[in-house]
């Protein structure tokens, strides 16, 4: 969904296959800035599984032609809450920070979650998030709430053939 140039003003969108590469170009940019591991094959491939997906959306901010920001999200069905979205990814270049475009993007993603009949949306603070960022107070400013939760991980070895 990219914009028309010629106007300076910042549009939000669902992703195509098209904007795959300069959205993989961001996340790579997201990825190295917050210190997460880059997969071997780069983002590229991953940005365009997750806009074709089924369940998933990439949402970007474009201005004069180019993305500033991004938002994945998914959905899944569970017994707690039946449907829900989790906020995978959201981020702004540096100097598009502060103009709202952040809130922005978290509402499609919202206004996505609530179109599938999704009863939330989830999001998980990093502990590099909240030291670099203060997320859980950002988060909370737009209606997120801390129930206390922790998220846990337990990473799975490949399997041979799979």
């Amino acid at each position: 969904m990219q914009d028309d140039p010629s106007d300076g003003l910042v549009r939000i969108g669902a992703a195509t296959l098209r904007d795959a590469g300069p959205i993989a170009d961001l996340a790579t940019r997201f990825f190295l800035e917050e210190g997460f591991e880059l997969p071997p094959e780069g983002l590229g491939p991953r940005v365009e599984r997750y806009v074709e997906a089924d369940g998933h959306a990439v949402f970007a901010a474009w201005r004069g032609g180019r993305p500033v920001g991004f938002a994945t999200v998914a959905a899944g069905f569970g017994l707690e809450y039946g449907w829900v979205a989790e906020l995978e990814d959201l981020y702004v270049l540096p100097p598009e920070r502060r103009k709202g475009i952040a809130r922005r993007l978290i509402d499609r993603v919202v206004a996505w979650a609530a179109d599938r009949g999704c009863s939330a949306v989830l999001v998980t603070v990093t502990p590099e998030g909240e030291r670099s960022h203060g997320l859980s107070a950002f988060y909370e400013r737009l209606g997120f709430a801390d129930r206390g939760r922790r998220l846990l991980e337990r990473p799975v070895e490949e399997r041979p053939g799979g």
